[in-house]
C-alpha cells in the first residue's frame, strides 16, 4: 500500500515500531540467558565449596582440656591430682645448631645440667607435635629473666601447664599407674569418644581402669581468624564441658604405706640370711602384700617390690627414666607383682588340696595318717621328704596343715592320679576342679591389670610339650602326666602358678565360709571436688562355694594352730602376739633359685576381718621372711598409733 499523500516515505508507522522494539527484546533475553548459562557452567557449581571453604578458613575450634579427677584413698586422702606447674619450654622447628645452642643458654639460667635438658627435650614420652617441655616448676626470677630476654632465647616459651602430680611419691605406684600421651592404637579405639592425638590419658592402674571417670569432657571454642589464622575475634564458647569426677579408692594409705614399708625391710633382711643349702645369701628379688577384706573383697593394701617414683611421670617421663622402669637390672617396677607376678604357691596351696581329698573320697578328715618323714612316690619309687626330713607321727588333716606334713599330700595326690589313671576322670582332677572353684587358673576380676596364672592338668601339659618339642619318643614321654606331676600339684610345686592376690581371693573365700568374692579397689564416683557421692562400687560376690562343713572345721583349726600350737610352722613368727592369727606358711622351690617365701592368713582368727598374704620371691622359708612381715603389717591396723615407718621398729622388736 502506498503512502498517504504528504507522509514522509521513509517514517514508519507505529506497529512496525513495535515489532521491530518485541525483536530487541527478544534478542536481548537470548543474550542474558546465554551469558548467565555461561557463568553458571563456568562459577555456579563451585560456588558451595567456594563458600564452605571460605566458612572454615573463618572460623576455629578451640580445644581446652579441663582437670583430671583426684584420686583419693577411703580416708580422703590425695593420692594423686592434677596442678598448675611453670614451664619452660623449647619449639621443635629449630635447627640442630640453634637447639644445642639454645639448651646451652638455659643450662646456665636455670642452673639445670644439659644432659637433663637434652633428654627432656628428646624423650619419646613427649609429642612431637609439641613443644618440649624441658623444666617444670622453674622458679619466678628465672621465668621473669627468660621473658624480659625473650629475643635471646627464640623458640623458648614460658607458660603455664596442668601436669598430673603425686603427692606421696612412691606410694601405691603400681595400684594407682600413671598418664602418657595416648598412642596411635589408642587413638584407634577412643577416637570415638573425643580423644584427639596429643590427648594423655591413663596408661596403667587405676589411672587407666578408671580413664572414663577421672578425664573431664573438654571446653569447645569458636574464634574468627583472618586468612593467615590470626584470631580477629574473641573466642565464644560453644561447649563449656565439664572437669573429670573424683574416685574414692578402698586403698588406706596409713596401711598400705606399712606394707610397702614391711615388705621391704623383709626383703632387705632375708638377703642377709644364708641358704643352708648353698651356702650363700639368699637373692630376695621381688615381693608382694595384699590386704583384702575377707567380708566384700575390698583391697585395703597392696604393695609391690621393687618400687618407683610416680613423681618421674610429672610433666613427661625422661627417656633414662622410662628404659630404667623396663630394665632387667632394676626389676621391672612397673609390674604389679600382686596382680601380674606368676609365682609357685608351695604349701599355701594345700588350702585347696584339703578341700579336694575329702570332697572327693580321697582321705576323711579324720583319717589318720603316719608321717615317717618320707615316702616313696610312683613305679619307680622315687623318695619325697618333709622339710629336713622331719617325722610328724601320726597326724589326720588338721594336724597336716598345722605341721605341714609333706608326706601326707604327697600320698594325697598320688591318689588322685591313681584315680584318673583308672579311668575316673572326673575325680581324678579333683584337686584341679577345687583349685578352679577357688579362682586359680584365671583372672580375678579386679579393675588393675592381672595375669590368670596356671593350674596344671594332663591336657596343659600335652598341649605345652607339643608346642615345644619335636615329634618323637622324647615328646610323648614328657607329654605324658606322671605320678610325680600330681604330687607336685598337691603342694603347689611343678607347673602351679599363682599370683599373690588370687591366694587371697582363695583364703577369704575359706575363711568367710564359701563365698568368692571379686576384689576391687575402687570405693565411690564423686562429682569434682566435692563429697557428693555419684555412684558406690559394690562388692560384686563371684560364686557361692559349698564345703564340708567336717572338713572345714577341721581345717579351719589346722589353720589357727599354724600360729597358735607351739609345733605350728608360724608359731615362732608370731610368738608373743596378742592378736589371733590364723595361716599357712610356704616355701615354693624352685629350680636352680632360692625357695619363695608364702605366707597366707586371716585375722582375727574366729572372727575373720581381713586377709593378709605376703610373698618374697627367692627369700627362703616362708616362717622366716614372709610370715613376719604379715605380723607387721596386721599389728599397724589393729594398733592404728603406730604409724608409718615406726611400726617397722616396734615389729622388729616384737619378733626378734
Amino acid at each position: 500500500m502506498a503512502p498517504a499523500r504528504g507522509e514522509p516515505p521513509f517514517l514508519m508507522s507505529d506497529n512496525s515500531r513495535v515489532r521491530v522494539s518485541l525483536v530487541g527484546v527478544v534478542i536481548v533475553a537470548l543474550f542474558a540467558s546465554l551469558f548467565a548459562r555461561l557463568w553458571f557452567l563456568q562459577v555456579g557449581p563451585e560456588q558451595s565449596t567456594l563458600d564452605a571453604r571460605i566458612a572454615s578458613l573463618t572460623s576455629r575450634q578451640i580445644r581446652n582440656d579441663l582437670p583430671r579427677g583426684r584420686i583419693l584413698d577411703v580416708n580422703g586422702n590425695v593420692l594423686a591430682q592434677d596442678r598448675a606447674a611453670w614451664a619452660v619450654t623449647v619449639d621443635r622447628d629449630l635447627t640442630e645448631d640453634a637447639r644445642t645452642k639454645i639448651l646451652g643458654q638455659l643450662s646456665e639460667v636455670l642452673g639445670i645440667e644439659l644432659k637433663k635438658l637434652e633428654a627432656a627435650y628428646n624423650s619419646d614420652r613427649q609429642s612431637v607435635l609439641k613443644p618440649a617441655v624441658v623444666a617444670l616448676d622453674v622458679a619466678p626470677d628465672k621465668r621473669f629473666l627468660l621473658v624480659e630476654r625473650q629475643d635471646e632465647f627464640p623458640g623458648v616459651h614460658v607458660q603455664e601447664l596442668t601436669v598430673r602430680t603425686y603427692p606421696n611419691k612412691t606410694l601405691a605406684a603400681q595400684v594407682l599407674g600413671y598418664t602418657g600421651e595416648i598412642d596411635a592404637d589408642q587413638l584407634k579405639k577412643m577416637k570415638d569418644r573425643g580423644y584427639v592425638a596429643g590427648d594423655f590419658v591413663g596408661r596403667a592402674g587405676v589411672e587407666a581402669a578408671y580413664e572414663k571417670q577421672l578425664r573431664g569432657t573438654p571446653q569447645i571454642q569458636t574464634v574468627q581468624v583472618d586468612p593467615t589464622g590470626k584470631a580477629v575475634s574473641e573466642p565464644v564458647t560453644t561447649s563449656t564441658g565439664s572437669p573429670g569426677k573424683d574416685v574414692v579408692l578402698t586403698i588406706d594409705s596409713r596401711v598400705q604405706r606399712v606394707a610397702e614399708g614391711a615388705l621391704e625391710q623383709g626383703i632387705m633382711s632375708a638377703r642377709t640370711r644364708v641358704n643352708d643349702d648353698t651356702g650363700l645369701k639368699y637373692k630376695a628379688t621381688e615381693g608382694a602384700v595384699v590386704v583384702l577384706n575377707a567380708r566384700d573383697g575390698s583391697v585395703a593394701a597392696m604393695a609391690s617390690w621393687p618400687n618407683y617414683d610416680l613423681q618421674w611421670w610429672e610433666g613427661g617421663i625422661q627417656t633414662d627414666r622410662f628404659a630404667y622402669l623396663n630394665n632387667a637390672l632394676s626389676g621391672y617396677p612397673l609390674v604389679n607383682r600382686a596382680t601380674e607376678g606368676q609365682y609357685a604357691a608351695g604349701s599355701t596351696f594345700k588350702l585347696v588340696t584339703g578341700l579336694a581329698e575329702t570332697r572327693f573320697g580321697i582321705r576323711g578328715a579324720f583319717e589318720p595318717y603316719n608321717d615317717t618323714g618320707s615316702v616313696l612316690i610312683g613305679a619307680d619309687q622315687v623318695r619325697k621328704e618333709n622339710d629336713n626330713g622331719v617325722e610328724n607321727g601320726i597326724v589326720d588333716l588338721s594336724r597336716a596343715l598345722t605341721v605341714s606334713s609333706d608326706t601326707y599330700f604327697y600320698t594325697v595326690g598320688e591318689q588322685f592320679w591313681f584315680a584318673g589313671n583308672r579311668g575316673e576322670t572326673e575325680r581324678g582332677l579333683g584337686i584341679q576342679t577345687q583349685a578352679k572353684e577357688l579362682g586359680f587358673g584365671t583372672t580375678t576380676g579386679i579393675e588393675l591389670g592381672e595375669m590368670p596364672g596356671r593350674i596344671p592338668d594332663p591336657d596343659w601339659k600335652r598341649k605345652f610339650v607339643e608346642a615345644n618339642y619335636p615329634p618323637g619318643p622324647e615328646r610323648d614321654e614328657r607329654s605324658t602326666w606322671y605320678p610325680g606331676d600330681a604330687v607336685n600339684l598337691s603342694v603347689g610345686q611343678g607347673d602351679v602358678s599363682v599370683t599373690p592376690l588370687q591366694l587371697a581371693n582363695a583364703f577369704a573365700c575359706f575363711a568367710n565360709n564359701g563365698t568368692l568374692l571379686t576384689p576391687h579397689v575402687g570405693a565411690e564416683i564423686r562429682a569434682a571436688g566435692s563429697k557428693k557421692v555419684l555412684e558406690r562400687i559394690a562388692p560384686k560376690p563371684r560364686a557361692q562355694r559349698q564345703f564340708d562343713q567336717a572338713t572345714w572345721t577341721q581345717m579351719y583349726t589346722g589353720f589357727r594352730n599354724v600360729v597358735a600350737d607351739e609345733k605350728g610352722t608360724a608359731h615362732q613368727a608370731f610368738l608373743g602376739f596378742p592378736i589371733p592369727v590364723a595361716g599357712k606358711t610356704g616355701t615354693a622351690q624352685v629350680e636352680g633359685k632360692d625357695p619363695t617365701s608364702l605366707f597366707a592368713s586371716w585375722f582375727p582368727a574366729d572372727n575373720p576381718e581381713y586377709v593378709v598374704v605376703a610373698l618374697v620371691k627367692e627369700g627362703g622359708k616362708g616362717a622366716q621372711t614372709a610370715a613376719p612381715i604379715v605380723r607387721r603389717v596386721i599389728e599397724a591396723i589393729e594398733n592404728p598409733a603406730i604409724k608409718d615407718a615406726g611400726i617397722i621398729e616396734a615389729a622388729e622388736r616384737g619378733q626378734d
